[in-house]
């Protein structure tokens, strides 16, 4: 995977996990992390998208001021369980015993792309996980957009592209109409999230890079097409988007920090693990409006 402004080597340890995405780092212990340190960690998360640090040992507060070097703590609108630091939340996890389903229904996304502002980075902490399972995976929207023909980058170079928090959870299960007071939820969600639009086709803010800028969650439709049209670009796009060869795959142990650049990549828990998953979440705000 290559930049396109070239960069110095790195110091510090750097693996990549697979030849399309992510890396692991050794050597660092983020508590106590240098400011050149950082810069080279914060280099391999522009460079590779997913960074995986192993052995961490931190408290709440370590964890949310190593997040905050990357930028500043969003209020995540779904998350129930803050913790007693800001920023920081429980991330339970849904593992495939669990009561409810929702979170297994929500599949592959990029977190909160139905916002002017979608969020620019995503971490977890890994506080007390199952021996096996609970893997999220990633693909990298750099390469699925490098990867198409000439003729569909063409095609998608001005297309606008519909994001809508409303669609996906209807068509999923996710939330109802059954009721008066389903509808009133609702209508409550849509007052306070109407669609937004973003092109198909973005820059990243940092890197320059060219991407393929979809949602198999919240995409729900292309601008200017007819709704069957539409609906097969889409289709071929967000299929497209996923292929192996775009992907890596991380598992955790406790004290696995993960991070990774919601502005590139699509992710995807996995519920495949039975039994409690703890770990501790927290995002960074981007004052990024993609196509700009």
């Amino acid at each position: 995977m290559t930049a396109e402004v070239a960069r110095q080597p790195y110091r510090i340890d750097v693996q990549p996990l697979t030849g399309a995405v992510g890396c692991e780092i050794h050597g660092i212990d983020v508590a106590n992390i240098s400011d050149d340190d950082f810069d080279q960690v914060y280099q391999a998360f522009l460079d590779y998208c997913v960074v995986v640090l192993r052995d961490q040992n931190v408290t709440k507060e370590q964890f949310a001021e190593f997040g905050k070097r990357l930028g500043k703590l969003e209020d995540e609108p779904f998350l129930p369980s803050k913790t007693e630091v800001p920023g920081v939340y429980y991330f339970k996890g849904a593992p495939k015993d669990a009561k409810t389903l929702s979170a297994q229904k929500l599949g592959w996304h990029m977190d909160h792309s139905y916002l002017q502002n979608p969020t620019k980075a995503a971490m977890l902490y890994a506080v007390d996980v199952p021996a096996a399972g609970g893997d999220t995976l990633f693909s990298n929207s750099y390469l699925a957009y490098e990867e198409l023909s000439s003729a569909m980058k063409d095609f998608i170079e001005d297309k606008i592209a519909v994001h809508d928090v409303l669609w996906y959870g209807l068509k999923s299960g996710l939330n109802s109409i059954d009721t008066p007071e389903d509808i009133e939820k609702l209508l409550a969600v849509r007052k306070q999230r109407p669609p937004v639009e973003h092109p198909l086709v973005c820059r990243h803010p940092e890197t320059g890079r060219k991407m393929l800028y979809l949602n198999q969650a919240w995409t729900t439709r292309i601008n200017g097409l007819d709704p069957d049209e539409s609906d097969a670009i889409l289709n071929v796009l967000k299929r497209h988007s996923l292929k192996d060869i775009f992907r890596c795959r991380v598992n955790y142990s406790n004290g696995t920090l993960i991070f990774w650049d919601n502005r590139a990549l699509q992710h995807s828990p996995n519920s495949d693990y039975t039994g409690s998953r703890m770990m501790w979440r927290l995002a960074i705000h981007s004052d990024w409006i993609p196509g700009t």
